[in-house]
């Protein structure tokens, strides 16, 4: 493989080639107008490349600007997509309004500086380039190397996925008809006796209690509504993802299940403090934002059974490569665009007014979920560690600030929700 590795910074290049000398043939340079002749020649010549690594930020030609030269020239050259050169852009700010621009100008995927083998190997894999040994270890049980078939299996079509119930489309489909009523939901929900009795459990739980409780269907979508029922419906679906009949797995995923829940909780919240409309969509979004976790943690109990899920570094590995393996998972489950952006930035830490409210909301829930005690994990300080910087770490987070909230409000929000949330989760 031909490669061409385009950053102003020498230590970036460094780590870069290192990494990159495994994959193939590597070509280092310092800007981007180099980088446009070498491109230039390799075509010419017949010999082009296959693979660029474009830093973000460069001074002359910033690699937005070189990224769509490049889509240009091939565009008219006429040369077919699977023929045109893969550019991963490399960032060291996780700015998701830039990557967002330059997914729209072509490039094929994205990393952040420092670049670590878990995010090249999952570009590597959906690029459907080789994954060589010597970019992870020698040692066949690694934990790289578990990652590394994973990610080679899923973008091969060999993992199998998890299809929504046929239910979730009736009821959507339900829901578009301006002329459907409550009484036509109940009809199509009341065959299904598991999602009946858990949607009126619901509708007498602390996120929906009123002042009479509710004792059949009918009465439990009247208090719930048309909009919230058709997410609720979507919600007891991935509550069913988040389950194995391995014992400690399915402990890992319950741990992963109150997490989302909680963020879905707060999500929603948020939303209703903020007036952002359809709350209850921003709860479903809580719930699937760590789907791609989800996955893996299944996809690796399967492979390898062995695995006990008590490596940090198996941890760190999942974490940064699920956000891209559940915006791939959504997309597949036909969910909606912003749904599916929740899933791949929110981990990022850089937003601007640009970008969506919802995937704010989210970034922002995740972090105050984390902070009352629903951690998934140690990367994570939890209620029992508490961080002595809560309150700067939460007044510096960009997500907070471009939603205009206070530190006071957000955490009086959270100190709210998190008993509703151990009250109702239950209720799923």
């Amino acid at each position: 493989m031909k490669i061409m590795i385009v950053d102003d910074e020498t230590i970036s290049r460094k780590i870069l080639i290192q990494k990159m000398v495994l994959i193939g043939t590597c070509t280092a340079v310092d800007d981007s107008l180099t980088a446009m002749e070498l491109f230039d020649k390799a075509l010419k010549s017949k010999d082009p490349f296959d693979l660029i690594t474009l830093d973000i930020s460069m001074p002359k030609m910033d690699g937005r600007q070189l990224l769509s030269i490049i889509r240009k020239k091939e565009k008219d050259m006429k040369i077919p997509k699977n023929k045109k050169v893969r550019i991963i852009m490399v960032t060291s700010r996780m700015n998701v309004s830039t990557i967002k621009e330059c997914i729209k100008l072509g490039c094929d995927g994205y990393i952040s500086k420092p670049v670590n083998r878990y995010q090249l190997l999952g570009n590597l894999g959906r690029m459907g380039f080789a994954q060589p040994d010597e970019i992870h270890h020698d040692d066949e049980k690694t934990h790289a190397k578990i990652i590394a078939t994973i990610i080679r299996r899923f973008y091969q079509g060999d993992i199998q996925l998890p299809v929504l119930p046929g239910v979730v489309t009736q009821v959507q489909r339900l829901l578009e008809d301006k002329d459907s009523t409550i009484e036509d939901l109940a009809g199509l929900i009341g065959k299904d006796i598991h999602i009946s009795t858990k949607l009126i459990f619901i509708a007498n739980s602390p996120l929906y209690r009123g002042t009479d409780k509710v004792e059949d269907l009918h009465s439990a979508l009247i208090r719930l509504g048309m909009k919230a029922a058709s997410g609720l419906i979507s919600t007891l679906v991935a509550r069913d993802l988040f389950k194995s009949k391995n014992k400690k797995l399915n402990e890992l995923l319950q741990k992963l299940w109150l997490h989302s829940f909680a963020c879905g909780c707060l999500g929603k919240k948020l939303a209703m403090e903020l007036g952002i409309r359809n709350p209850d969509t921003v709860f479903l979004m809580g719930i699937v934002h760590d789907i791609g976790k989800m996955l893996l943690i299944k996809s690796i109990a399967d492979i390898h059974p062995e695995e006990t899920f008590e490596s940090m570094e198996m941890m760190l590995a999942i974490h940064e490569i699920h956000t891209t393996f559940g915006a791939v998972l959504l997309k597949k489950m036909n969910f909606l665009k912003e749904f599916i952006h929740v899933a791949e930035f929110h981990h990022w830490n850089d937003f601007s007014k640009e970008d969506e409210k919802e995937l704010l909301v989210i970034h922002l829930a995740d972090y105050l979920a984390a902070r009352i005690g629903f951690v998934f994990f140690n990367i994570e300080q939890t209620e029992d560690d508490p961080d002595p910087d809560i309150y700067a770490n939460l007044k510096n987070l960009e997500s907070l600030k471009q939603l205009g909230l206070s530190t006071g409000k957000a955490m009086e929000i959270a100190d709210q929700a998190k008993a509703v949330i151990r009250e109702s989760s239950t209720a799923f």
